[in-house]
């Protein structure tokens, strides 16, 4: 398992620009057909239960709130992902991003299973995530751009590129793998989830990287880099209200981990996927 888990990086999907782009979709769409096929269902959580009831009440109020961050948002991108199938430019192309919606789903899956099984309860309401909310004007943007020309379908794809993939999953997920790995995988806590995340994680580093490529290659017109990086710009305050949130589960307030450091991860996941996309630090 750990040889699967661990042979493919966001970096490894960013490839050079020398293939073009329905070949590195095609490659991409091949290699989620071989690797992609886990099965949220068959991961064992018994451990994940015992080191649920073991820890304080501080880590398990956190972890809640965490979790519930994450199944939010899987959630929320699994029901509304098909336009961005509806927006590839080729069979290629959108056979990737199926992949992507069915794998948003299993994502979705895993995290319901572990409220029922690990917390034995429903997820919490009020987490905020505004980059995620913001999904529902997208999405319609998106759709109304399907019965445009091919400039405006081109221009709401890197839009949607930029929104889903390149800052849901390339900053504030990546960012939040590093959260559970300082917090508790570090520990040896929770092998279940972290195998969870890390099945999560190999998915999404083909979306991210499909995503990025596709960033960097439309960014080469100044009027897409232009949105691109306005986009992010956008985007910034509302990333860091992800990690900068008071952490409340049923009305009581729970304390930080220090080891959480979210703004400083987010800023420099932030200024990474900007070196990605235009290859070199971009002064803000």
């Amino acid at each position: 398992m750990g040889e699967q888990l661990n042979q493919n990086t966001v970096d490894d999907f960013i490839p050079s620009l020398n293939q073009t782009t329905d070949e590195v979709a095609w490659d991409l769409y091949r290699k989620a057909i071989r690797f992609g096929t886990w099965d949220p269902a068959a991961i064992d959580l018994g451990q994940d239960k015992k080191d649920f009831e073991a820890i304080d009440d501080d880590l398990k109020g956190y972890l809640i709130h965490f979790c519930t961050g994450f199944l939010d948002a899987e959630e929320n991108v699994a029901l509304k992902f098909c336009p961005w199938i509806m927006l590839g430019s080729s069979t290629e192309q959108q056979a990737f991003l199926s992949t992507q919606l069915v794998e948003e789903f299993k994502h979705t899956e895993f995290f319901m299973r572990y409220f029922q099984e690990v917390f034995g309860r429903e997820r919490i309401v009020g987490v905020k995530n505004i980059v995620q909310q913001k999904l529902d004007d997208r999405v319609k943007m998106m759709l109304a751009a399907l019965e445009k020309g091919e400039e405006e379908r081109e221009a709401a794809l890197v839009e949607g590129l930029t929104h889903y993939q390149g800052i849901i999953e390339g900053v504030q997920a990546m960012t939040g793998y590093d959260v559970y790995e300082a917090v508790f995988g570090s520990k040896g806590l929770f092998p279940g989830l972290a195998e969870g995340f890390a099945r999560i994680k190999e998915d999404e580093g083909r979306h991210v990287g499909f995503g990025l490529r596709m960033l960097k290659l439309l960014a080469r017109n100044p009027e897409h880099a232009k949105r691109i990086r306005g986009l992010y710009d956008e985007y910034l305050p509302y990333i860091l209200i992800r990690y900068d949130q008071p952490v409340i589960v049923d009305g009581r307030e729970y304390p930080t981990p220090p080891e959480v450091q979210g703004r400083e991860r987010l800023t420099k996941m932030f200024e990474r996927r900007l070196k990605d996309i235009f290859g070199k630090p971009v002064a803000r």
